[in-house]
């Protein structure tokens, strides 16, 4: 089975999204499983194994997921604290169970920008 793409994760304000650089061409039968872990502090460089299941995306696709509520549900709010968090992604194949290879990232969460409209 093929690896998932790498994958821009933003963690800002209230915006957390996880979205793959690429999506499989034949995506039926298949899942995206995503785990993270609880923020970590600056001096945190590894914490993957940490990770626990956050979201699992039926036929993925490499439109942005909002993962924050999910996110929120497991461990909290993202904050300024605690603002390293890792993760683990990688696919699953419902009919057969096999899974890919484990890729992993890492984010930092950012307050939201100031200012904005007058």
């Amino acid at each position: 089975m093929e690896n998932p793409s790498g994958a821009t994760i933003v963690c800002q304000g209230e915006t957390f999204t996880f979205k793959l650089y690429q999506a499989l061409a034949d995506n039926g039968g298949i899942y995206l499983v995503i785990e993270a872990t609880e923020g970590q502090s600056n001096g945190v460089t590894r914490a993957h194994t940490k990770t626990s299941g956050i979201k699992l995306v039926e036929e993925p696709t490499a439109d942005a997921i909002d993962i924050l509520a999910d996110y929120v549900a497991k461990y909290g709010a993202p904050s300024a604290a605690a603002p390293k968090i890792f993760f683990r992604y990688y696919y699953v194949n419902s009919s057969t169970g096999e899974k890919s290879g484990t890729m992993l990232a890492e984010v930092k969460w950012a307050a939201a920008a100031a200012g904005g409209e007058p």
